[in-house]
């Protein structure tokens, strides 16, 4: 111990490098270890996106799972719109009737109807003397004649539109009234043949005396009454088939009007 202490006479004590302290030199092992920590932290940042507010504010979903759930409880409790259903309502059957087989029977009626008063005619002109058919032919001929025929038709034809769908017992009734205005037209022609329409009422009255008498105006009213009963069974058929076809499309009328008032109620409940 005391031969260490005198070799250094100087005694400058100099520290040994075993002193030397740990801090003047930094260690590999701690500057390698803080690099690679740097490094990641600063590659991480360079990573991630930055998020501004403005960008969380606006953000806004983009499908129905995104919504929020007030909206879709809003949506499916909204009500349906009502939908509009227009229904034509049924339209009432138009009623059929037997005047336009009427208007042809009674044209066959009026060509009937001479047929049977030029009979009648001739067979009264044939009990006279044989002068008298020559008269009679003479009278077929004139106006005198053929007035009564379009007298008959425009009657018989009125009486049918005024029948329509009725029974042959209107035909039979009603030919009487064609009979009185058949007979009423004759006299008229009678006075227009005379020419006396327009003259005094003396003469006149003269000519419808004279007709009173005469078988031509008594045969022109029984043609007129019996012809109406031989063709009013034709427009009577005719009626009862449009009475018939009436009643079974105003049934078929109230059904459907029944069923629509049926649909009507139950779109209205709904």
């Amino acid at each position: 111990m005391a031969t260490q202490s005198s070799s250094n006479p100087t005694g400058d004590q100099k520290p040994s490098s075993n002193a030397e302290p740990a801090a003047a030199k930094p260690t590999v092992s701690s500057t390698t270890s803080e690099q690679p920590v740097a490094s990641n932290s600063s590659s991480t940042a360079a990573e991630q996106p930055t998020v501004t507010p403005e960008a969380t504010t606006t953000a806004k979903p983009t499908s129905a799972e995104a919504a929020p759930p007030e909206a879709v409880a809003a949506e499916s409790i909204a009500p349906a719109q009502p939908t509009v259903v227009f229904v034509t309502a049924p339209q009432p059957p138009k009623k059929r009737g037997a005047r336009g087989v009427g208007a042809l029977v009674a044209l066959l009626a009026a060509g009937l109807f001479a047929a049977v008063y030029a009979l009648l005619v001739l067979l009264i002109a044939s009990i006279g003397s044989p002068a008298g058919l020559v008269q009679a032919l003479q009278y077929l001929a004139s106006v005198t004649f053929y007035l009564p025929v379009i007298i008959f038709f425009l009657s018989y034809l009125l009486l049918i539109v005024i029948v329509n769908r009725g029974g042959w017992w209107a035909h039979v009734l009603g030919g009487f009234i064609v009979a009185v205005i058949v007979w009423v037209g004759f006299v008229g022609s009678a006075i227009i043949a005379a020419g006396a329409f327009g003259t005094g009422g003396a003469l006149v009255g003269a000519i419808v005396l004279q007709q009173l008498t005469n078988p031509l105006g008594f045969a022109a009213a029984i043609a007129a009454r019996e012809v109406p009963i031989w063709v009013g069974g034709l427009v009577a058929r005719r009626g009862r088939t449009a009475r018939t076809r009436n009643e079974a499309a105003r049934t078929s009328y109230e059904q459907e009007l029944a069923d629509h008032h049926a649909t009507l109620s139950a779109n209205t409940a709904v």
